[in-house]
């Protein structure tokens, strides 16, 4: 008996438009109804023997749910063929690792790339230098922003991505406040991580990490498009508390805007489990995003070279 649960298209509908307007009169993607996709993934999983179900986080544009929709789709049959839940916390077993582990020839293609990138930037109020290799961190991590709090986050990042080798070496005016090294930093990280990694032919580009640290739990996705934002539901309010450490608690949402903004990705964060201090939810926001990384760098030999865009390029 194969069943199908669809809380995507039956909750939410697939147009930003009230649902009885579509359902009605009939919205159009493309050439289809949307009302035709009801049936086709139905047909799709009887005919396939699955049990199907698709369920929407967030998006409310047409076009890019129905894209996601199938995105989300063929990656999840990957995985079934594969013996492979990328979306596991637990990503030691066979299957995984196979195919992702550091022991993969995906991720020895993307080692052999030899991707790398600096950045120097100095301005009256910070100066800057940034370098990262994708050595699967052979020259080590050294932070040093002149805040405990940002270090720790960059460092568990780093570490976290079984990836990346990391210098960050910032004198900011810190004697002012946290602001412009927090920033000013991010951005740097951001730069230097785009640079690195050029065209993003032939990666993964897209995938989903979870992250703990104390009580906190966050699920980062991920996608390399080159075309940046940022979405969250981070809890930064626990207690009245002011810090995260010694970073300030109002910085955390810039620190991760600037990064994820200069670094040209989509991220979405979901915070799962609320830390008992806006430190351990920063945490944790740092081992998944590290995690996320890893994954979307690392070479799917399969697609032998070629973009994950149907456009057949990201650069544009």
């Amino acid at each position: 008996m194969v069943t199908t649960k669809r809380d995507l298209w039956s909750h939410f509908g697939l147009h930003p438009m009230e649902f009885i307007r579509w359902e009605q009169v009939g919205q159009k993607l493309g050439k289809w109804k949307q009302r035709a996709y009801n049936p086709f993934f139905d047909a799709l999983a009887v005919a396939s023997s699955l049990k199907v179900e698709l369920r929407k986080v967030r998006g409310d544009n047409g076009h890019h749910v129905c894209e996601s929709a199938f995105k989300a789709f063929s990656r999840g049959l990957r995985n079934l063929l594969d013996h492979a839940d990328t979306n596991s916390e637990n990503v030691n077993n066979e299957g995984f690792q196979s195919l992702w582990g550091v022991d993969s020839d995906g991720y020895k293609a993307g080692l052999a790339l030899e991707r790398k990138g600096t950045v120097e930037r100095k301005t009256k109020e910070t100066a800057i230098s940034v370098q990262l290799q994708m050595d699967g961190g052979k020259t080590g991590i050294q932070i040093d922003t002149g805040l405990s709090s940002l270090n720790q986050f960059m460092e568990l990042f780093a570490k976290e991505s079984q990836l990346l080798s990391l210098s960050v070496k910032c004198n900011g005016d810190t004697w002012v406040d946290d602001h412009h090294t927090s920033e000013d930093v991010s951005i740097a990280l951001g730069q230097v991580l785009n640079k690195a990694f050029g065209t993003k032919a032939g990666l993964n580009r897209m995938w989903c990490a979870m992250g703990s640290y104390g009580d906190a739990r966050v699920e980062v996705t991920m996608d390399l498009s080159n075309r940046p934002c940022l979405t969250h539901n981070l809890t930064l309010s626990q207690s009245g508390e002011e810090f995260a450490g010694d970073l300030s608690v109002e910085m955390v949402d810039h620190v991760l805007e600037s990064l994820v903004m200069n670094a040209a990705m989509t991220v979405h964060i979901v915070e799962l489990t609320t830390g008992a201090t806006v430190l351990e939810t920063l945490m944790a926001t740092a081992m998944a995003f590290g995690r996320a990384l890893r994954l979307c760098a690392s070479i799917d030999p399969r697609r032998a070279g070629a973009t994950a865009s149907s456009k057949g390029t990201l650069s544009v």
